[in-house]
């Protein structure tokens, strides 16, 4: 299928990606997910704005019981994941290995590190049909174990980003995930398109993060 022609602030797409990674700050991951290898590019979830319509390259990664809510920048996800709280903290503090669990997250490395402050870089992966970029941001975060890492955003393409990760026991071996941001990518009329693309990667996120939480703890 033919798209028409793209008029769309590539910086802006790329950030929305980028900080709904781990942002982890989430985390970016690059689509929605749970779409068969087989579908073709005019079944692909699709954005559409006043001056853009992209079609989203999508992971697939089941998001079942995944649950995003929010707008305009402020979101809450959560996920009811069969581990415990130490498996389910061991993998949202794996700075250094995010990229082999998180599907558009090519790189990541921490930089700093002082007890429980920790400061590390991402480079991502951003798949926005047809484009595919690289994107770098460094993020830093605040750990209380076992129940919160509070996070914000050291550099990058976007004015603001801070959120929080919690880890609630919920008895049988199950903890909820929950994820908590306020984000503002800074003024521009693409305001809409980047905070649908946000929500969308962060439910990604939660489903992957999910999946390694679980492989750990078989």
């Amino acid at each position: 299928m033919m798209l028409p022609t793209l008029k769309l602030n590539q910086r802006l797409i790329s950030s929305s990606l980028v900080c709904s990674s781990l942002a982890i700050v989430t985390p970016a991951l690059a689509a929605t997910a749970n779409y068969p290898e087989a579908r073709t590019a005019s079944q692909r979830p699709v954005f559409r704005s006043e001056s853009a319509t992209i079609a989203v390259q999508p992971f697939h990664i089941a998001q079942a019981g995944v649950s995003v809510t929010g707008s305009e920048g402020n979101f809450t996800g959560q996920v009811l994941v069969r581990t415990s709280v130490q498996t389910a903290w061991s993998v949202l503090t794996d700075y250094n290995r995010f990229s082999s669990f998180i599907p558009s997250i090519a790189e990541s490395r921490v930089l700093q590190s002082d007890g429980n402050r920790k400061v590390f870089e991402q480079v991502n992966v951003i798949r926005v049909f047809p484009f595919t970029r690289r994107s770098r941001v460094v993020l830093s975060s605040v750990e209380s174990y076992p129940q919160q890492i509070a996070f914000s955003l050291v550099e990058g393409d976007i004015e603001s980003l801070q959120g929080v990760w919690r880890i609630q026991p919920r008895g049988d071996n199950q903890v909820l995930i929950t994820h908590q941001v306020a984000i503002d990518p800074g003024s521009s009329p693409m305001r809409g398109l980047f905070f649908n693309i946000y929500k969308s990667t962060l439910a990604s996120t939660l489903a992957a993060l999910k999946q390694e939480m679980e492989r750990r703890s078989s």
